[in-house]
């Protein structure tokens, strides 16, 4: 524990009670003495256990943090401005942490939903071989869900919520596609995951299966920001590989090509490929790669599947008939969704009186309280009229 221990210091204290606006006056209320107040605000020792109890609960840090004999969390390390966090993704990241203490502290009042306890599942790790990892690990899942291979998986979200994770859509940096957060609770990690709201419907279900693939592997980080550059890191190439294998299985690969015979033109490379799409929800950058990468005799050639990819989605949809489809597909594109779980959990709570409307509205309106609400009073809640006002 000592590396850790070095991680906080007389002085992070220090800058952390500055950020917090805790001034001299209210450290000598809280210890009845200004000389303790005076020496951790000066950062010139750490607190002992008694005093880190009582500061950690007036700051909300765990207080063998403040003693240096536990490694601070995200949330502090955001407060101190020490986390590994690029600028663009420290507001979703802190977003992130307020739906983590949402779900911690209802599911501490008992409202919870059972999760498919996926923490010991077996993950491939073939060295030097991740696709083929990605593959062996999406197939085990389908396996263990008893989802049959040549079947669509039409809830998504609700089957990653399942495993007890939180999904929320919500509109991210323009070049990010998601992001998770972790948190330790116990001997656990409870994920929250955000899928960037603007981007096209079959990308944020590709984006959430990849960011699955983080949960299950447990790959480490304090967070983890897929963003829109292709990488080489082998949890990146899993991630991939498990998403498309998961979504499109190959045997599901093999039945459509089965289904379209032999394509012969680009109109029948497009059919096939928005078949392909629109029945299991994937992106065609994800349909073309299966394509590319199928070993199959009646998979199409790569000058017509070059060609396809030159047409624009939506006139490829257009030509083969399928643009209505696709544009209803992809009605919700920019909304922002709460996650169902946390919702469900958050609104007992709150109907019990054991969370605050400002909990609820950082779950479902972004931390507006006015929006929140509103939204509560459309759907019958009798709030009191300060809360609606």
């Amino acid at each position: 524990m000592g590396n850790e221990a070095a991680t906080f210091d007389a002085r992070a204290l220090s800058e952390l009670l500055f950020r917090d606006d805790v001034t001299p006056s209210v450290l000598e209320e809280l210890f009845g003495s200004s000389e303790v107040g005076d020496e951790l605000l000066r950062g010139e020792r750490l607190p002992s256990r008694w005093e880190a109890s009582l500061l950690g609960a007036l700051l909300g840090v765990d207080p063998a943090v403040l003693t240096g004999a536990k490694r601070p969390s995200l949330g502090v390390s955001l407060r101190l401005g020490t986390a590994e966090v690029e600028h663009d993704v420290v507001e979703p990241v802190e977003h992130a942490m307020k739906l983590l203490t949402a779900d911690r502290l209802t599911e501490q009042w008992g409202f919870c939903t059972p999760a498919e306890d996926l923490s010991a599942f077996p993950v491939s790790r073939r060295q030097y071989k991740p696709k083929e990892d990605g593959r062996t690990t999406a197939v085990r899942l389908r396996a263990r869900l008893d989802l049959d291979q040549l079947s669509p998986i039409e809830d998504l979200t609700g089957l990653v919520e399942g495993m007890g994770c939180l999904v929320e859509y919500r509109t991210l940096p323009k070049n990010v596609h998601g992001i998770s957060v972790p948190e330790i609770r116990d001997s656990r990690k409870v994920w929250a995951v955000l899928i960037n709201s603007d981007d096209y419907w079959a990308l944020q279900r590709f984006t959430l299966a990849h960011e699955l693939s983080h949960v299950l592997y447990q790959d480490s980080g304090q967070i983890i920001v897929d963003r829109a550059q292709t990488s080489n890191a082998i949890p990146e190439i899993i991630a991939d590989s498990f998403a498309r294998h998961f979504l499109f299985p190959e045997e599901a690969l093999e039945e459509m090509l089965e289904q379209h015979g032999r394509s012969r033109d680009l109109a029948d490379v497009n059919r096939l490929v928005a078949s392909i799409m629109l029945t299991y929800g994937i992106s065609r950058q994800a349909t073309l790669k299966a394509l590319r990468d199928s070993k199959d005799a009646l998979a199409p050639s790569e000058s017509l599947l070059g060609r396809c990819e030159d047409v624009a989605v939506r006139s490829m949809m257009a030509s083969v008939g399928a643009g209505t489809a696709w544009s209803e597909m992809a009605e919700a594109e920019g909304r922002r969704y709460a996650s169902p779980r946390l919702t469900e959990h958050v609104l007992a709570a709150f109907a019990d009186n054991v969370v605050s409307l400002p909990m609820v509205a950082d779950v479902i309106a972004d931390g507006d309280e006015v929006e929140a609400a509103r939204q509560l009073s459309a759907a019958g809640w009798d709030l009191p009229a300060a809360a609606e006002g």
